[in-house]
């Protein structure tokens, strides 16, 4: 049997490492970079945390995975019929498909948010926004105001994250009479808006504690070079992050024809995760409850290999039931929460909580062995700003 299986985030890993353990055949991975980035610390990474905590290289992962070859490619259209994957470089035949394309950032037509924003999904953006960092300590230009637009979970542990460091830099680089301030803004009545009403007023009490200004029932109307607009009302600065707007991978869009989309533009899959014959889609892409974080990722990764196992010995697929699974929000770096079925940690614990959390998420990638160095990269701060 040859399985496909298409993208270089949880899901996709996560799939094509089960299905290596299983032994059902030959298994090639599609991905458009040679590295996994580990989102949720890309917050850290690009407020001067190492690289090591945030990217790790797909040949590390699968060193001791023969059965899986990993080809840097980008999915373009799907001929069903002919079980081909059309790819930028090449057609990749397959018995098997899975799809685990994630999330793209969508910027809602805000004018000049595309163009002048900033962002923390790609290594690209995070380098970029580095850069930008480097300037201003070398300019001195740390007495301003800087905005993260967006307080879903990224946009609350940037700002956190964010207000730290432009301290330190201040105080490493003693530069005099810098005031600068960040200040997170969201378009929703409160920050948080998915997570329970406890988690948002815990949470913003803290940033205010830090320091951090939370604006909220507040919509950005454009973002120019000079100032962003702000419910008609201009606010001077030249650094805005975009940590808002999520949608699905316009791969789906582009082949709506043979995919059943939801209005949102998600993938409708059926109890086995198929949405197709013989091809899967997990992670962001579908429309089942609680996607779009990395634990159930992994468990739908880790179902879709079982039951691809299941067919090769001539069993029939089981349904996959979703659970919801722990949420948790770094807030600082002695500061997080923790929530679960309406029990929740905050400070310390918490903190310490969501550390572990990540350290789980690493051990399903790589060996406890190779994944608790890249936990721990997260206290080693980069040299330079």
């Amino acid at each position: 049997m040859h399985v496909v299986v298409v993208g270089g985030g949880f899901g996709g890993i996560k799939a094509a490492l089960e299905l290596s353990r299983r032994n059902v055949g030959k298994i090639t991975l599609i991905s458009d970079e040679p590295h996994f980035l580990h989102h949720a610390t890309l917050y850290s990474t690009a407020t001067g945390k190492s690289y090591a905590e945030s990217v790790i290289p797909l040949a590390t992962i699968f060193a001791r995975h023969p059965s899986v070859q990993v080809i840097q490619d980008r999915a373009v259209s799907l001929d069903e019929h002919r079980r081909l994957l059309i790819c930028k470089k090449g057609q990749y035949k397959y018995d098997k498909l899975v799809l685990s394309l994630g999330s793209v950032t969508t910027f809602f037509g805000i004018p000049g948010m595309s163009q002048r924003a900033f962002g923390i999904k790609t290594l690209n953006d995070v380098k970029e926004f580095q850069n930008h960092i480097h300037d201003e300590v070398i300019e001195k230009k740390l007495d301003k105001e800087y905005f993260v637009i967006g307080a879903g979970p990224t946009g609350v542990e940037l700002a956190a994250s964010l207000n730290e460091y432009l301290k330190s830099l201040i105080h490493t680089y003693r530069i005099k009479g810098a005031r600068s301030r960040v200040v997170l803004v969201e378009a929703a009545p409160r920050i948080l808006p998915s997570l329970s009403k406890t988690a948002s007023t815990k949470i913003h009490k803290q940033l205010q504690k830090q320091g951090v200004r939370v604006v909220v029932n507040h919509k950005v109307e454009s973002l120019k070079d000079d100032g962003i607009i702000i419910e008609g009302k201009k606010h001077p600065t030249t650094t805005a992050v975009w940590t808002s707007g999520m949608a699905n991978n316009p791969f789906f869009e582009k082949n709506k024809d043979i995919f059943q989309l939801t209005p949102t533009g998600y993938v409708h899959a059926n109890d086995h995760l198929e949405a197709l014959p013989n091809v899967y889609v997990i992670g962001d892409s579908n429309s089942v409850k609680h996607s779009g974080m990395a634990w159930p990722a992994f468990k739908q990764a880790t179902h879709v290999a079982k039951q691809i196992s299941r067919l090769a010995q001539g069993k029939h697929q089981r349904r996959f039931h979703s659970h919801s699974v722990p949420c948790g929000i770094p807030v600082g770096e002695t500061w997080g929460y923790v929530e679960w079925h309406g029990v929740y940690l905050a400070g310390r614990t918490g903190f310490l909580a969501r550390r572990y959390m990540e350290l789980y998420g690493y051990s399903q990638l790589v060996s406890l062995r190779k994944a608790i160095p890249v936990w721990r990269a997260h206290y080693i701060l980069e040299v330079d700003p």
